[in-house]
């Protein structure tokens, strides 16, 4: 049984594929990056915590690589990028967030991303039974959707993951304030190009996040 069939099967109430499979189109694609193994080598050096995830948004090390250069060619169309890294022991759902761009991730561990589609909130509500989990397999990188809802990796074995995160620039950066009480969507705008909604029982929520996924706050099972 390979790693994804032993997800599946440990993960029985999560929809769960691989970002080969079909049902990943209208969430993103898979990317050829030139250079991926300087790329590989470059996130291998970057720290997974012990505990929970740790995010920075522009590491240089990742920024001078041939590969993020090729990306913000083709992905960003030679817009100012800015490439960092989302790392960590992290297994729950917690929040979904979407930016008004792409994302492209790429990890050497393997992960799995959970994602739902914009057609997917309503009203500012996202059921969590319409999230999807995908595994992203080792040294693969793919292209989320502008507007896809996804937050922090799963981790897929004890160790932890590496995921590498490209994004333009500026992208969760501080705001000036912050106002979840305001109408409509401005109420999800958490940092700059970052909208959020969180679950009633997660750290953002604590942290005075807007709340407003329903239903279980779903949690990645290891296998075995």
């Amino acid at each position: 049984m390979n790693l994804l069939e032993s997800l599946r099967s440990a993960n029985p109430e999560l929809r769960l594929y691989s970002v080969f499979d079909p049902e990943f189109a209208p969430y993103g694609r898979v990317l050829q990056l030139p250079g991926a193994e300087a790329l590989a080598a470059a996130l291998e050096n970057t720290p997974i915590p012990e505990t929970g995830n740790c995010y920075r948004a522009s590491e240089p090390a990742l920024e001078a690589l041939a590969a993020v250069e090729a990306a913000a060619r083709s992905v960003y169309g030679g817009m100012p990028i800015q490439a960092g890294y989302c790392n960590g022991r992290g297994f729950a759902l917690n929040a979904e967030e979407y930016h008004k761009c792409s994302e492209v991730n790429f990890s050497t561990t393997g992960l799995v991303l959970l994602l739902a589609l914009p057609g997917d909130l309503h009203d500012r509500r996202l059921d969590a039974a319409d999230v999807a989990g995908f595994y992203l397999p080792p040294r693969i990188a793919v292209e989320l959707h502008p507007l896809v809802l996804h937050f922090a990796p799963c981790r897929v074995r004890e160790t932890g993951f590496n995921c590498l995160v490209l994004l333009t620039r500026g992208t969760n950066g501080p705001l000036p304030a912050v106002n979840t009480a305001a109408p409509g969507e401005e109420a999800l705008l958490w940092m700059a190009n970052k909208w959020m909604l969180c679950h009633p029982d997660s750290p953002q929520a604590r942290k005075g996040a807007f709340v407003g996924i329903s239903g279980e706050n779903l949690r990645l099972a290891l296998p075995g």
